[in-house]
């Protein structure tokens, strides 16, 4: 049975799935790219082979990264809200560079969801999921 002091702390609030969920979906997205890099290493293409690879190596570690940020923040654990402020503070800035060179939309979406997320992540429920230690105490 668990107390009525930690019962609280298993229920997420839903700025916290949002963040799980976007945060999820970027992780894939640079996940397909960096696949469609190795793809593209068994066919013809321009960009030289070291730099499809060095490609493939910091997307797919990017993935990884922020899928581990995702499942971290719906775990309640602190470390993910540097990683994902940072993530987010990336995808302004390529938004905004898709604005300038003709992608106003997809811009503008990388923007707007940029500024959901870390309203969510600054979201008061969600800072104090995220903060709270008592659903991992230490040994």
């Amino acid at each position: 049975m668990v107390p009525a002091s930690q019962q609280q702390s298993l229920n997420r609030p839903w700025p916290v799935w949002l963040i799980g969920v976007i945060v999820g979906l970027e992780a894939g997205a640079l996940a397909y790219v960096g696949a469609r890099f190795v793809i593209s290493l068994f066919s013809e293409h321009a960009i030289p082979t070291a730099g499809i690879i060095f490609g493939a190596v910091v997307m797919l570690g990017a993935a990884v990264w922020l899928g581990s940020a995702a499942w971290g923040t719906v775990k309640g654990l602190r470390w993910p809200r540097a990683a994902i402020l940072v993530s987010q503070a990336f995808l302004v800035i390529v938004g905004i560079s898709l604005t300038q060179v003709g992608a106003r939309a997809i811009g503008v979406a990388c923007v707007a969801v940029a500024i959901i997320t870390l309203i969510a992540l600054f979201n008061r429920s969600t800072v104090v999921w995220m903060g709270e230690s008592t659903r991992y105490p230490s040994h």
